[in-house]
């Protein structure tokens, strides 16, 4: 279509197609831009989500090693434990189905009740 210009408006129509080709180029490094702030804001939740990630894992080894060590729950009763509610989103895979409309924890309805964990009184050595 450019040419046609070009061939009936001689320099004129070249003119024309040189500010098209401008605009489009103008339009293209604006979506550019726009990607590139897109992938960076992107970059940066990535980065707080693992660092989020990092904290919980800290704190849930924390958790569990001062339990075992202080005696209140024995370390293959946690193993147990962990397989259970491992288990209850219908896979035993080592990890939790996220529900994805929500990042909140997630209880599912048990049809009975909890069973007790063993509490181990620590000893005095």
């Amino acid at each position: 279509m450019g040419w046609m210009r070009t061939i009936l408006l001689g320099d004129v129509g070249n003119r024309l197609d040189i500010a098209d080709t401008e605009r489009e180029i103008k339009s293209l490094k604006q979506q550019q831009r726009n990607s590139r702030a897109t992938l960076a804001g992107k970059d940066h939740k990535i980065l707080n989500l693992q660092a989020e990630l990092s904290r919980q894992k800290l704190a849930i080894q924390a958790l569990s090693r001062f339990l075992v060590a202080k005696g209140i729950i024995q370390q293959d009763e946690l193993d147990d434990f962990i397989s259970e509610v491992d288990a209850e989103d219908g896979e035993l895979d080592g990890k939790m189905d996220l529900n994805s409309k929500s990042l909140k924890l997630q209880f599912p309805k048990k049809t009975e009740p909890f069973a007790p964990i063993k509490v181990t009184k620590p000893t005095s050595d």
